[in-house]
């Protein structure tokens, strides 16, 4: 079973260390980083992408809400958890706003801390498979104006250097049309590329041998 990647993300090394010893016999959850403030959570979170954040509101350079924010960038299927002793309802409605669904109010138990984190389980499956939709849909388009752009290249005759670096990224995408491929492989002949065509020669005899 994959273990739950978690950052902790609080300016108290005293909570740090204690929402560690919390979780410290989860065989599933993996503390991957600590941050001591909301800056830090947001580069460690670009680093580590985390499934969970536990992120606390009120901490130095960033706080834990404009960090929330920060993390949907930079690591779009991280989920964030807000542990915290700000209980005001207003700052709640704000989290809330930002997609926290779970949100713990200091002082709690391990018991209190681990059946959040289980109720948050859910979302971050949930955001693994957007986030996994997403990126397939981008790569599916990415994929369609490279060809559309490899063809559009062959049909004028193209050999100067975009069209070279547009063939040569085709012939070495894993969806690359095979008949395709070997059509280009006399450009690379012509231009004298022996690397480029080397390979395009181990991904056609490969492709042979599989069949």
């Amino acid at each position: 079973m994959t273990p739950l990647r978690i950052i902790i993300a609080d300016d108290a090394a005293e909570f740090r260390k204690s929402v560690r010893a919390m979780m410290a016999l989860e065989r599933d959850i993996e503390i991957v980083a600590v941050a001591r403030d909301g800056q830090e959570a947001v580069e460690l979170a670009e680093k580590h992408k985390p499934d969970l954040i536990l992120m606390d509101i009120n901490m130095p350079r960033l706080n834990g809400l404009d960090a929330i924010r920060a993390v949907t960038q930079v690591s779009p299927a991280t989920v964030c958890m807000v542990v915290s002793s700000d209980g005001d309802s207003e700052t709640l409605r704000k989290a809330m706003q930002e997609g926290v669904r779970e949100y713990l109010v200091k002082p709690f138990g391990p018991d209190e801390l681990m059946a959040a984190i289980r109720r948050t389980t859910v979302n971050i499956e949930e955001s693994r498979h957007k986030f996994e939709e997403a990126t397939k849909a981008s790569e599916t388009e990415r994929y369609a104006y490279l060809l559309q752009l490899v063809l559009t290249y062959l049909k004028e005759e193209r050999i100067d250097k975009d069209a070279i670096k547009a063939y040569r990224d085709y012939v070495m995408h894993p969806e690359a049309d095979l008949d395709l491929v070997s059509r280009l492989a006399e450009v690379f002949l012509a231009l004298r590329d022996w690397k480029t065509v080397r390979y395009i020669a181990n991904r056609l005899d490969q492709d042979l041998t599989l069949t």
